[in-house]
């Protein structure tokens, strides 16, 4: 009982944090500090991931038995698992660095394409693990499709924010890429914890092969 509280709470907590995201808190010029504004987005993205953790941990799917599967790849996939969501906090740090003009749009733009990489390959080679459960690819195969949707939304708030390009309607794009880069984050938190939970360390001759090719 305690825990479909504390996971309808957390429900609650992680869209109302999503929401701040998506409306650009906090604004621009609000703190009076470039360096400031970028700590305080970063810090409502890392509430966010946070909550998302609980709200896995306490969900009731994850209490059930999970399907175990070997971890024989390289890259690993419990090393990909901790890095993963580093490199997707980075391009977030990046990006708000950007928006509040600490920083130009290079470095930011540069790593969005490192970081869409090593997401889709994470959860390319979680779905072709065969011994992985529904859930964990679930939670795979919608970090890819919300990866490649974050990057044409990135496309468009590029042109809306250097180009000034399109109307109103480019102006929500961009806010839609705000609260997807937030998303994001929170979906490769899930599939980290499935992998750590789920995959299982393979012998050192067996992580010669190809995550591509393993079972």
């Amino acid at each position: 009982m305690l825990s479909t509280s504390v996971h309808l709470l957390t429900t609650v907590l992680a869209l109302a944090t999503l929401a701040a995201v998506a409306a650009g808190l906090p604004a621009k010029g609000a703190l009076g500090s470039p360096a400031l504004e970028t700590v305080a987005a970063l810090a409502l993205h890392l509430q966010f991931a946070a909550l998302t953790l609980v709200w896995l941990i306490t969900a009731p799917f994850w209490r059930r038995e999970q399907a175990h599967f070997r971890d024989g790849g390289w890259p690993s996939l419990r090393s990909m698992a901790w890095f993963a969501p580093a490199a997707t906090l980075a391009q977030i740090a990046l990006g708000a660095a950007y928006r509040y003009g600490f920083t130009g749009v290079i470095p930011h733009v540069t790593w969005a394409f490192a970081a869409a990489i090593l997401l889709l390959m994470f959860a390319s080679f979680v779905l072709t693990q065969e011994g992985a459960g529904q859930a964990v690819k679930r939670a795979a195969a919608a970090l890819a499709a919300l990866v490649g949707v974050q990057v044409v939304l990135g496309v468009m708030a590029l042109l809306y924010r250097v180009a000034h390009f399109g109307g109103g309607w480019m102006e929500w794009a961009s806010r839609a890429h705000m609260g997807a880069g937030a998303a994001v984050l929170g979906l490769t938190v899930i599939l980290a914890a499935f992998v750590l939970r789920c995959a299982e360390p393979a012998s050192r001759t067996e992580s010669l092969a190809s995550n591509g090719t393993n079972a």
